[in-house]
């Protein structure tokens, strides 16, 4: 039997604009008056009062930060290692992304982290490189993972913005069974 789980659900409330870590990519959005929502900037999407539309929104993803920069546009080297030549996340200009800690060694600042609902963004990406609109500025030095334990992580966020008409229910959802 094929079900649908429910990985997170959040309400976000008429105009407003909220933003999520990708998980799944696919989310089933409802409403109790007739609005729109629209993901990333895109087109509006109606949502018919007291009924679910399912819709599928980027794919999830992520990436280890290996050095991150001090400055006003932080600048993440992402990878395994610094020497790392290849492709090395699977990121694009324009992404909505979250910087989060994952018990670093040695600990990552807090001025480089970016939880998913803050909405940062990727201003220009490389193979192994993303600048981001993260303000990084105040921390004390530049960040170098030590090679040891956990590194901190870059994940995928969507931007969800509702429409003028009504709150939103937005469940993100993932379908299991055969």
């Amino acid at each position: 039997m094929t079900v649908i789980n429910v990985i997170s659900t959040n309400s976000i409330s008429a105009s407003a604009t909220e933003y999520q870590v990708v998980k799944s990519g696919f989310y089933r959005v409802s409403a109790t008056t007739a609005t729109t929502v629209s993901f990333n900037d895109g087109p509006a999407i109606q949502v018919f009062a007291n009924e679910a539309v399912l819709l599928k929104g980027g794919k999830p993803g992520q990436a280890r930060v290996v050095k991150a920069t001090d400055s006003a546009t932080a600048v993440y080297t992402l990878g395994t290692n610094l020497g790392e030549v290849s492709s090395t996340h699977p990121f694009s200009v324009g992404d909505f992304i979250a910087v989060e800690d994952d018990s670093t060694s040695p600990a990552i600042g807090s001025e480089f982290l970016s939880a998913g609902t803050a909405g940062k963004s990727i201003t220009a990406a490389t193979g192994s490189t993303i600048t981001t609109d993260v303000d990084s500025s105040a921390a004390s030095a530049d960040y170098t993972y030590a090679y040891s334990g956990p590194q901190a992580v870059v994940k995928r966020c969507v931007k969800i913005t509702a429409g003028a008409g009504a709150a939103i229910v937005v469940e993100e959802i993932q379908v299991v069974g055969s």
